[in-house]
């Protein structure tokens, strides 16, 4: 019965194909006889090609076999498949619904396994490869939402949310792992500086997705309204994820003149220099600590013998800068710590708000003052200037901001050296991260109303990471290659000689 069945299928072969296409020639040549509008017969073309192209892939499947290797298949645990029957599976393609009809060897116990689909390379799930592909490549650039209607406009293929979210997680699985393999990263020799960034930005979880403690915070909160969250309930609702940045600069030597120009005289200097060999990720899941400690290790794989000039750039979070110091002193690297410039001058607004009207002239003229002297001579003679600046002329209930931005600037002295940075042609603003915080970030996660569980953040976080990182191709390829060892090549005891026989 099982051979009369793929017989029968293996006759009709690419038969209703070709009856497709002579059907499409023939109602082409009536329409040309009309004179129908180009725009017309194209629209009309679209779907027809598409259901053409599945009878092909159905002629394909049709031609390739049952997939009998004879009485008996054994698992990659020694277990003896004798038990033969004949099974059908759906599979979503980009054209449409195909079925491949192929033999199933089981017994009993345990789990029928398909040669077939092994040497066709299928995946566990009903949608195929490029299909599975092509969602995670929107929604990497996108909402979930926008995915699916997308991929319905293109393919016809409808997928429910849930089941989108399980491919999604699944398509990220291998991040780590690909990584990893990936072997040395290239190394820019034109650039004597490596560059190293993170920063934390906070994602809205469910309450099953938050850490224990924030969890507990958000318990004590009652809720202002049903719909959304308020700006105090929405704080208790967040999940840091930590982000980090690597990547190449060539120096750009500048004075603190050149700098103050930019910022205030709007004179944007067009010879700075582009980051190259940049990669960045995100997570959720991992801490600040794991997060920033992956980053030294990668920069260790880039520059193991330290030929390039370090510079890890940080927002002044007190955290962040003792993980880094940390990693770097596991790995046993030096670096040069630097304060973002652009967080100094947002503490010095601040403080100017207590000395001068928000707006003056007084106001822009003092942060002025202030910026020069720190890009000149550092933060802890900054830091005095403004203490004693606060002495002299605020009463005692205005001190307390500008005591709070000198003490920012003081504790992190160490890491303002910034004339030193400026004439060794080092970055000192946290643009990179910014940037990379945003898109990662902010402009995917923190869409109005949405609210993620971890599987799912996590796995969004690293194929935007992925996509960012110009390794989607690349990654894919490795991701299939795992796919196959975990779905197939594990499962038998001797594939390699089983897929020898049906080619």
């Amino acid at each position: 019965m099982v051979a009369q069945q793929i017989l029968h299928f293996r006759s009709i072969g690419f038969s209703d194909a070709e009856e497709f296409f002579t059907q499409i020639k023939d109602e082409l040549e009536d329409e040309a006889s009309m004179l129908k509008s180009l725009h017309l017969v194209e629209n009309g073309l679209r779907n027809k090609g598409r259901e053409l192209s599945k009878h092909l892939l159905q002629g394909y499947l049709n031609n390739c076999g049952d997939g009998d290797v004879g009485s008996e298949v054994i698992t990659s645990s020694q277990i003896k498949l004798t038990h033969k029957r004949f099974m059908s599976r759906k599979i979503q393609t980009f054209f449409g619904t195909v079925v491949l009809h192929r033999v199933g060897y089981s017994t009993r116990g345990h789990p029928s396994l398909y040669p077939m689909d092994a040497f066709l390379q299928l995946p566990s799930s009903s949608f195929s490869y490029p299909l599975q592909k092509l969602l995670i490549s929107e929604v990497a650039k996108g909402s979930i939402e926008e995915a699916l209607q997308l991929l319905h406009e293109v393919t016809s293929v409808t997928i429910s949310k849930g089941r989108a979210m399980t491919l999604i997680q699944n398509s990220a699985s291998d991040f780590d792992s690909f990584y990893e393999a990936k072997g040395k990263p290239t190394t820019a020799t034109n650039c004597p500086i490596m560059v190293l960034t993170t920063d934390g930005k906070g994602i809205v979880m469910r309450p099953e997705g938050l850490r224990e403690a924030t969890k507990k915070r958000r318990l004590t909160i009652e809720n202002k309204h049903k719909t959304r969250l308020s700006k105090g309930e929405k704080r208790n609702a967040k999940r840091i994820a930590q982000v980090a940045s690597i990547y190449y600069v060539d120096r750009f030597i500048r004075h603190p003149k050149d700098v103050f120009d930019e910022y205030y005289r709007h004179q944007a200097n067009l010879r700075r220099p582009r980051p190259v060999a940049k990669r960045l990720w995100a997570s959720v899941e991992k801490d600040a600590a794991e997060t920033i400690d992956n980053l030294v290790v990668h920069a260790v794989k880039r520059d193991p013998d330290q030929k390039k000039e370090w510079v890890v750039l940080v927002d002044g979070q007190d955290y962040q800068i003792e993980q880094i110091k940390a990693a770097l002193q596991r790995q046993r690297v030096q670096a040069t710590i630097v304060l973002d410039i652009v967080h100094v001058i947002e503490y010095l607004w601040k403080a100017a708000h207590q000395f001068f009207e928000e707006g003056s002239l007084s106001c822009e003229r003092w942060v002025e003052s202030k910026l020069q002297l720190i890009l000149e001579k550092g933060g802890r003679k900054t830091a005095g200037s403004i203490r004693m600046s606060a002495t002299k002329r605020l009463p005692e209930d205005k001190k307390e901001v500008v005591e709070k931005t000198a003490n920012y600037i003081a504790k992190r002295s160490a890491y303002t050296n910034y004339y030193d940075y400026l004439q060794s042609g080092y970055p000192i603003g946290t643009g990179v991260i910014e940037g990379t915080c945003r898109f990662l970030v902010k402009d995917r996660m923190d869409i109005t109303g949405a609210r993620w569980g971890l599987a799912g953040a996590e796995a969004v976080l690293k194929l935007r990471s992925i996509l960012k990182s110009q390794d989607l191709d690349e990654y894919w390829n490795y991701h299939l290659h795992q796919e196959y060892q975990r779905n197939h090549l594990a499962k038998f005891s001797n594939l390699p000689e089983i897929l020898r026989s049906l080619s």
